[in-house]
């Protein structure tokens, strides 16, 4: 079993320093020795380094490029409930006991971590802290209220628009965790264009669904 706390707290030996959003993660994934870990188990080690970490858990598995179907809607709507947490100011997420009582194969947890370490990894490399106009607490607040609206919107059955999303939430979740106000930009920016995006998407939708119901009537 994995300690609580953990993962916000272990040093690196030699640096003393905080591990990265990587290490963390496997860390978690793989420090934990039962069959099952419940979503609480999960959850509070994450919290304890804030909201970034949480999100970019759940966000990863979107942005694979095979995915089963659903997986977007499960993913999305956590995401928008914890992202909305941070938009009003709550210290550090909140789950309800039922939810934190599920449990998921530490297989599948490991299997989404291993998939997704090669991008996390490499986006780590260029995070630094930088652009703290971008990284305050107001502008955290905004950003939780962007990647809400996002998970939303992830959830939505509109074809072709789940990794733009995802993406976008990811470069914000990373740019929470390392105080990068440049990733945050970048993150916002792709935000921006994710949702121009799917609205894009929906009205090419909206408009082929109804020809072809003009054309039955």
């Amino acid at each position: 079993m994995l300690k609580r706390g953990f993962v916000a707290r272990h040093k690196d030996k030699h640096t003393l320093r905080e591990p990265t959003a990587a290490e963390a993660l496997v860390t978690l994934a793989f420090g934990y020795s039962g069959e099952r870990i419940s979503i609480g188990e999960i959850v509070d080690p994450l919290a304890e380094r804030g909201f970034g970490l949480l999100i970019l858990l759940l966000a990863l598995p979107t942005t694979l490029p095979i995915t089963p179907p659903g997986l977007s809607a499960i993913a999305g709507f956590p995401i928008a409930f914890i992202a909305l947490q941070m938009a009003i100011g709550l210290p550090r997420p909140w789950l309800p006991q039922r939810v934190r009582r599920r449990s998921i194969l530490t297989g599948d947890l490991q299997r989404v971590v291993r998939g997704s370490l090669g991008v996390v990894t490499r986006l780590e490399r260029v995070l630094k802290p930088r652009l703290a106009f971008l990284t305050g607490w107001t502008q955290e607040r905004l950003v939780g209220l962007l990647v809400a609206t996002l998970g939303l919107m992830l959830a939505s059955p509109i074809p072709f628009t789940n990794i733009p999303l995802s993406i976008a939430i990811v470069f914000l979740a990373l740019g929470l965790i390392e105080q990068d106000g440049l990733m945050t930009l970048i993150g916002v920016v792709g935000g921006i264009a994710a949702i121009s995006f799917l609205v894009y998407m929906s009205v090419i939708s909206w408009d082929a669904m109804s020809g072809w119901i003009g054309h039955l009537f």
